[in-house]
């Protein structure tokens, strides 16, 4: 994937996604952000951009289940 595209899509991503997350997005998408803001960002769109739904999560053998955010 050539570094256009992707900028693209990543743009794509955050235009769609509602405004509550598009913080959490760029931030993840800057390359100068944490793993966890990674992680954080990920979770939403996996989601829908639901925060109860991450803490709900059901997704037990995601590899970002232990790490996911919003839990109690």
């Amino acid at each position: 994937m050539t570094a256009d595209l992707r900028e693209k899509r990543v743009q794509e991503v955050i235009s769609d996604a509602p405004e509550s997350a598009k913080g959490a997005l760029r931030q993840a998408f800057s390359g100068i952000s944490s793993p966890r803001a990674a992680i954080k960002a990920q979770c939403l769109v996996c989601v829908g951009y639901d925060r109860a739904a991450i803490r709900d999560c059901s997704g037990y053998s995601c590899p970002l289940w232990k790490f996911r955010p919003f839990q109690d």
